[in-house]
């Protein structure tokens, strides 16, 4: 048996390393070369029919607002929409009275306040207006125009 040089050793795998990447690059690159080199067949065309290059442009960034490139699932975002909340009834609710000897004060509350209002006879809270204060009750008018006893026992108009 002849033993070969340590310089033949080493070039030899190498080389048959380089062969075999050479032959798989040669395999692989018409597939490539072929889809890309073939240009798509052209459809004929005549001047009146062609696009402005500028309208071209618009529709492609148009189309990728609208379907952004890199989303998820490629769709546009749904807008949400927010519905307003049914309006709520506020309530007025008599919290006291204050006799003076020359005047007549109704602690009220509205039920979207927490704080307590002082008003006297020709008033505004809210929507109602005081009409009359007694000593158990108080009577407002509503801005339509319907008058409401509110008692100190029973809160609400």
């Amino acid at each position: 048996m002849m033993k070969l040089s340590p310089h033949i050793q080493t070039t030899v795998p190498l080389t048959a390393g380089l062969i075999c990447v050479v032959l798989a690059g040669v395999i692989w690159m018409p597939l490539g070369r072929d889809s890309q080199a073939t240009p798509p067949p052209a459809t004929q065309s005549t001047p009146s029919d062609a696009p402005d290059a500028m309208e071209v442009l618009a529709q492609g960034a148009q189309h990728l607002v609208e379907r952004p490139l890199f989303h998820i699932t490629r769709r546009p975002p749904v807008i949400a929409t927010v519905e307003e909340p049914a309006p709520v009834a506020i309530t007025l609710s008599l919290t006291g009275i204050v006799n003076n000897e020359n005047d007549r004060i109704a602690l009220v509350q509205l039920s979207n306040r927490p704080d307590l209002l002082r008003r006297r006879v020709g008033e505004k809270i809210g929507n109602w207006e005081i009409e009359e204060i007694t000593d158990t009750s108080v009577v407002v008018i509503s801005s339509d125009g319907e008058r409401q006893v509110i008692s100190l026992s029973s809160g609400n108009p």
